[in-house]
């Protein structure tokens, strides 16, 4: 199953690398977190070993499931440990790029989440950088580049992985088994991260947005009691208020495209149509406008301060905004509780 979408022309710029047998001695995969770099470095492994030269490695040759399965001796996988990547670690590295491969034609190590090496493993990764053997291929896979050492970066041949498209990500959770509905939505929250959408269908992310969005769709229903219930929910952890932040300001944003006819732009929350063009006769633009600056400013005191008491913070700016969203007719209801 392919589960590796969106990066075409930096694959075929692989494939033809494979194909022609000349491969640098160091890459640096970079790009933000769940766009699928491990992926291409595995994939990149296969290319460059598989014994029949395939452009798609898949399961039916049985090289290219053995590297995938991290069960091929020739190629390695190195991950953190306890967050770091120590000097020992890379000190083992460059001992086994002492030895010709075993089995393969390259002997490739990939190294996920690289810029975790500590100063020491990076100095002493610089040997292998220097002098490298023609048949090994070390991969850096890294979210953070610019913590790398110059001197690392330097030695590698560079391919920054840019964020999914929307469509891509959602091919690549219904491939998954997600349905195409809440696949879309996953999508278009993850601002361009397979991995963030995975990680949001595996957590709370689903029950988060249902209730932020039972307040927003309705604020006038929602009440006092209603907002503080909301806040303190939302408010368990700096990422959560975040999440909520950013679901409540997806919501703006679709109530906004359907109030100015923008359909080209594509709605986020594509499960709640009804709901959405509901809101856009209800609500002005210029209340959505307020409230979306009401979020925006709770995030960066958020973002900004560990320190910050969010439930403090979230207490006003979802009273603040259900205010303004409902109208008058919000005064009723918060002063009823």
């Amino acid at each position: 199953m392919n589960l590796l979408l969106g990066h075409d022309k930096l694959l075929l710029f692989l494939e033809r690398t494979a194909r022609e047998g000349r491969p640098a001695h160091a890459y640096l995969f970079s790009g933000r977190e769940g766009v699928g770099k491990k992926l291409a470095a595995l994939r990149f492994a296969c290319l460059l070993n598989c014994p029949d030269k395939r452009n798609d490695p898949d399961d039916s040759c049985q090289v290219c499931r053995r590297i995938i399965q991290g069960a091929h001796p020739d190629v390695r996988v190195e991950e953190p440990e306890k967050g770091m990547i120590r000097i020992e670690k890379v000190r083992s590295l460059n001992r086994a790029f002492r030895f010709a491969p075993i089995e393969a034609r390259y002997r490739v190590v990939i190294i996920n989440d690289a810029h975790l090496m500590n100063l020491a493993a990076q100095n002493a990764m610089l040997k292998t950088l220097e002098e490298p053997p023609a048949f090994a291929v070390l991969i850096l896979v890294s979210s953070r580049p610019s913590v790398l050492l110059p001197t690392v970066r330097s030695r590698c041949r560079r391919l920054r992985f840019g964020s999914l498209p929307t469509e891509s990500v959602a091919l690549i959770l219904e491939r998954k088994g997600i349905s195409r509905s809440k696949a879309l939505v996953l999508a278009a929250m993850s601002t361009g991260s397979a991995g963030r959408a995975l990680e949001m269908e595996h957590g709370s992310f689903i029950g988060l947005r249902d209730k932020v969005l039972a307040a927003f769709s309705n604020p006038g229903a929602t009440g006092i009691r209603g907002a503080l219930e909301l806040s303190a929910a939302v408010s368990v952890d700096r990422s959560t208020a975040i999440q909520a932040i950013d679901i409540a300001c997806t919501w703006i944003r679709d109530v906004l495209i359907e109030q100015i006819g923008a359909e080209g732009m594509g709605k986020v929350h594509v499960d709640l149509l009804d709901r959405i063009s509901e809101a856009a006769q209800h609500q002005s633009s210029e209340q959505l406008i307020s409230v979306y600056e009401e979020l925006v400013k709770a995030a960066e005191l958020i973002e900004a301060d560990i320190n910050v008491n969010r439930n403090l913070v979230m207490d006003v700016t979802l009273l603040k905004a259900l205010r303004i969203m409902a109208g008058p007719g919000l005064g009723v209801a918060i002063a009823g509780g």
